[in-house]
């Protein structure tokens, strides 16, 4: 019985399997920048020196400038393109020396650093109860009536 192309799992050839790049069967994949820049180059170079031949007329001579032009202009745009993990260096790990991350899940649960001023319906939108984290509150609210709580027992200023 025959099988389907869509049913064969995905090759790996040197590496690279042909789920991620189709031609990895043939070697593509293995081409380096400077070689795509070589044979581009060589590439142009015939396509100019074939206007100095044997053909009559001027759209051989169009065509071959034309096709010239464009493998040049597609192997400097090649050359500049932006490479991805440079944008991504740039931006995610742009931080200066000595420089410490936040324990956002600490200061979630305690209610300290970004999470300290927070009101009822932001806490509400974080997925946490502010009945639950009132004790957290309590201490650090100077417009609250609670000066300390402490399992479950208030004590109340005196007005």
């Amino acid at each position: 019985m025959a099988t389907h192309a869509k049913d064969k799992a995905p090759q790996v050839y040197n590496g690279v399997s042909e789920a991620d790049v189709p031609s990895a069967k043939f070697g593509w994949s293995e081409l380096s920048s400077g070689a795509i820049q070589i044979a581009g180059w060589i590439s142009v170079a015939f396509l100019v020196a074939y206007n100095f031949g044997n053909h009559q007329g001027h759209v051989e001579t169009i065509w071959l400038i034309t096709l010239a032009v464009l493998i040049a202009l597609g192997l400097i745009l090649f050359a500049v393109r932006p490479r991805l993990n440079q944008v991504r260096t740039v931006t995610a790990r742009n931080k200066p020396v000595g420089y410490k991350e936040r324990d956002w899940a600490y200061d979630q649960r305690t209610l300290s650093g970004a999470y300290a001023d927070l009101e009822d319906d932001h806490l509400r939108a974080l997925n946490i109860d502010p009945s639950r984290v009132s004790h957290l509150r309590a201490v650090k609210n100077p417009n609250s009536n609670i000066v300390a709580v402490e399992r479950e027992v208030s004590v109340v200023k005196d007005r």
